[in-house]
């Protein structure tokens, strides 16, 4: 989670920094259509890779949460 003031590829690779800082085990991350390729680039540097995706409006979710069966 990032402000709302800061901007999303800002935000992205910073998150991505931290990601990969905090868990170096993970290799995938979705993000919206927001992000640049700056930020893929950046998860790619750190072996992670950002896939960005679309959110289908029927969907109240996240299609890549497990939501617990709810």
């Amino acid at each position: 989670m990032t402000a709302a003031s800061v901007q999303d590829t800002t935000g992205g690779r910073d998150v991505a920094d931290q990601l990969a800082a905090r868990h170096p085990g993970v290799v995938k991350a979705w993000a919206d259509s927001g992000y640049k390729r700056s930020v893929i680039e950046r998860g790619a540097a750190h072996g992670i890779d950002v896939e960005v995706v679309s959110k289908d409006p029927a969907r109240k979710d996240s299609p890549h949460c497990r939501t617990g069966g709810r």
